[in-house]
């Protein structure tokens, strides 16, 4: 009895209702449940605890490589990211790096496409800024506006226009690169008081 009623609660938290077809017995998400998990803002909502700052007098990639796998629930990786690499990186020896860790990684350059992908699918990416001389991680993403957390101000999100943000990006090498493990479920919809 306790079981059934974790489920219902469990179902009535997260927008889940059964639909009452006489032919059908499923589950299905609520339109309202898929409407709510596009609210979070940021997409890739980093907390605070999972945040790096940037290390050893410039390693921007690395720290903003290591918020994505804490994100997507590599810890053992980012700990031992954090604690091997050190100092600038460019793409060739940064793609090398994941390759030798085993890690499942995307990358692109000048590709908007990869960006939309990274931030629809809860990932979020390493981007390069500022002429190609730092890296943030690009953590929201959608038709108007562009999230950045820079591993070098981490208590707050940087937010932008969308094209802004993909011009500065275009204008720094367009260089951006993710692992590709499994983000977090949005947040639970909470109804509005």
């Amino acid at each position: 009895m306790k079981f059934a009623f974790v489920l219902v609660l469990l179902a009535a938290l997260l927008g889940i209702g059964q639909i009452d077809s006489p032919n059908q017995n499923k589950w299905e998400v609520s339109p309202a449940a898929v409407a709510a998990s596009a609210r979070e803002y940021p997409t890739v909502n980093v907390v605070p605890l999972h945040r790096e700052k940037n290390w050893g007098g410039g390693s921007c990639v690395h720290a903003s490589l290591v918020m994505l796998f804490r994100w997507q629930g590599r810890y053992q990786m980012a700990a031992h990211w954090r604690n091997t690499y050190i100092g600038g990186e460019y793409a060739n020896r940064c793609h090398g790096r994941l390759e030798k860790e085993g890690v499942r990684w995307a990358a692109t350059h000048n590709d908007v496409k990869f960006l939309d992908w990274a931030c629809r699918t809860r990932r979020g990416c390493a981007v390069t800024v500022m002429g190609g001389a730092h890296m943030v991680c690009l953590v929201h993403f959608d038709e108007t506006r562009a999230g950045i957390l820079d591993n070098n101000n981490i208590g707050k999100i940087k937010w932008m226009t969308r094209d802004a943000f993909i011009k500065e990006w275009k204008g720094a090498s367009g260089w951006a690169v993710t692992p590709c493990y499994t983000p977090p479920a949005p947040l639970p919809w909470v109804a509005p008081k």
